[in-house]
């Protein structure tokens, strides 16, 4: 046992639609978030044309679609769902499910704005539907938006409590605007910090072993590696309703973490010309699945990729040649440390510790959460290159405010919102058969559609 000081963290200023997240509600906002309205003149919202995926044995889907409608649209974004769905698909389980979605998209001409709802209830004894990926990887190809409904999780078609449906529902229409690229809350960070500001996630996934009939044995799946960038101009909520979003993804041999500096550099150049920033002021790239020993060859490779993809300002900018000022941040996660009181009490959401140093990095540990019925394990933050232009910004404080930013919690998490995003579409393109390789990036830029 070792005693180290510890620093609260404070509860960075948090604002949806105006309205501010108090200290109380710091660790759950979704009450807030439910009454927010962003004010966005019907005439100017983009209507979504639904198509409407139902299994064939759940009733009432429609009542489902008009609650799920309303709570999406009482929130006054940029998006709103028509009033009623643009078609409707009936499916049934695994093949069933997506044949039916395979020849709806293949022989039907769409609309613009084209966004799928699918009603989907597993099959009996299991909690998630196997045709889940599957009909993800098919819309994947054409950028199309989608919002699965696990009927397993709870039968809206039958609530046995209508309040705990409408909880679940108005976090599916939270989720629905989000995916479109809808900022739903907005997260204070640091002013020290330039803008605009290129922020990089980056994670690898690994699918578990699954047997081989050919083989005879349990084999492992190819990786996939995820690169997700956000953009940050402005420190006004004001100028931060949507999102600027990007990422690819590119599938690895089995088990390996490394040599992403490619599929980094493209990422982070494509990025800049898909939202047109020709001179970024700052950058920081969080980086997970990298170990103590491989930090630096790590930082040595993906380093330079980074500022090479910074450099590829868009045609007509003005940033090529101007070095941006970098900060190289290793996340880990999975690590063996853990904080306790002296007092016994649990370790506080935002524990911040400085005092156990790494020997080659500065090292610190921020607690994301505090779970009531077990002892917290925090997240350790490497810093691994850190650029003189940003020795003012706190890289604490600013990977706590990153820690409220995931837009699919409504509540603290354990890893900067880079991460979380990076590790969520790795783990949706390594479930694939192709690994991601068919979905359409170009077109999903600027929409969180991996959530």
């Amino acid at each position: 046992l070792i005693r180290v000081n510890v620093t609260k963290l404070e509860l960075p200023l948090m604002k949806a639609a105006g309205l501010t997240v108090p200290e109380h509600m710091g660790g759950m906002w979704a009450p807030i978030i439910s009454k927010a309205n962003y004010r966005v003149n019907p005439q100017h919202a983009v209507k979504l044309n639904v198509v409407l995926v139902h299994h064939k044995t759940i009733r009432n889907f429609t009542q489902i679609y008009n609650n799920i409608r309303d709570m999406v649209n009482n929130h006054g974004a940029k998006y709103c769902l028509s009033d009623k769905p643009f078609s409707l698909v009936q499916a049934g389980d695994r093949g069933e499910h997506w044949g039916a979605v395979e020849k709806y998209f293949g022989g039907t001409k769409l609309p613009n704005n084209v966004m799928v709802l699918d009603f989907s209830r597993p099959p009996r004894g299991q909690s998630s539907d196997p045709a889940y990926s599957v009909v993800k990887n098919m819309l994947g190809k054409g950028g199309y938006v989608s919002q699965f409904v696990n009927f397993a999780t709870y039968d809206h078609s039958n609530p046995r409590d209508q309040h705990r449906s409408n909880i679940i529902l108005s976090g599916v229409a939270r989720q629905i605007l989000s995916k479109c690229g809808v900022r739903v809350w907005w997260v204070n960070i640091p002013r020290s910090l330039p803008l605009p500001a290129v922020l990089v996630g980056v994670d690898v996934y690994h699918a578990p072993r699954k047997f081989d009939q050919q083989a005879g044995k349990r084999k492992a799946k190819e990786s996939v590696a995820a690169v997700v960038v956000s953009i940050i101009r402005s420190h006004n909520p004001e100028e931060n309703s949507m999102t600027e979003v990007y990422c690819e993804t590119e599938r690895r041999l089995a088990g390996q973490e490394m040599e992403l500096g490619a599929v980094m550099s493209r990422t982070v150049a494509n990025a800049l010309k898909a939202f047109k920033l020709p001179a970024p002021k700052s950058c920081y790239i969080f980086r997970d699945g990298v170990g103590d020993s491989a930090v630096k060859t790590v930082a040595a490779q993906e380093i330079p990729a980074v500022r090479s993809g910074l450099l590829q300002a868009p045609v007509g900018g003005k940033g090529k040649g101007a070095q941006v000022p970098l900060s190289y941040i290793v996340v880990q996660k999975r690590i063996n440390t853990k904080f306790l009181t002296e007092s016994g009490s649990k370790v506080p959401c935002g524990a911040l510790v400085t005092d156990l140093q790494g020997a080659d990095y500065k090292t610190f540990y921020i607690n994301g959460t505090s779970p009531p019925y077990s002892t917290p394990k925090p997240a350790r933050y490497i810093i691994a290159q850190n650029d003189q232009p940003l020795y003012k910004v706190s890289p604490s404080q600013l990977a706590w405010a990153l820690c409220h930013d995931y837009p699919n919690w409504t509540g603290p998490i354990k890893v900067p919102a880079p991460v979380q995003l990076a590790h969520k579409l790795a783990e949706l393109a390594g479930n694939m058969d192709d690994c991601g390789s068919s979905l359409n990036h170009q077109k999903y830029a600027g929409k969180i559609y991996f959530l």
